[in-house]
């Protein structure tokens, strides 16, 4: 792919909040942790004053896969966690899981590629538990 990933897109009738908790129960029963998470709709209201609506990113990974992805290449750690986007209102989140297939790109060896490709589909499971695919796109990387 030229520049370009795919976007999966689920969608919860729920409030952004309970999504929120929901998402990180999920990912939790498939084993997997949140160790960092950056709040987008509160540092846009501090840093440029302007409102935007919840937005939330989690970086999610597993210890041990980053663990056998580093040892063979310590590179592996620009890769891991991935990011899940969390957004919504009062009604209505949309989820977003970023195609694994950008990430793959270049010259990753299979012992790279293994871990990262485990970590993607366990990610997309836990949200297929919680929440509705809405689809698939095309989004600049």
């Amino acid at each position: 792919m030229t520049g370009e990933s795919s976007l999966v897109t689920f969608g919860v009738v729920e409030p952004h909040l309970a999504t929120l908790r929901l998402v990180r129960l999920a990912l939790s029963q498939q084993g997997l942790r949140v160790p960092a998470e950056l709040d987008v709709a509160t540092r846009i209201k501090q840093e440029l004053g302007a409102g935007l609506a919840p937005c939330v990113v989690l970086y999610v990974d597993d210890p041990a896969l980053l663990l056998e992805a580093v040892i063979f290449h310590k590179g592996a750690a620009l890769l891991v966690p991935l990011p899940v986007v969390v957004s919504g209102n009062s009604r209505h989140t949309a989820i977003f899981v970023r195609g694994i297939e950008a990430r793959l790109a270049g010259d990753l060896p299979a012992c790279v590629r293994e871990p990262l490709l485990n970590l993607h589909a366990r990610i997309v499971r836990a949200v297929e538990t919680i929440a509705e695919r809405e689809g698939s796109h095309l989004i600049a990387g």
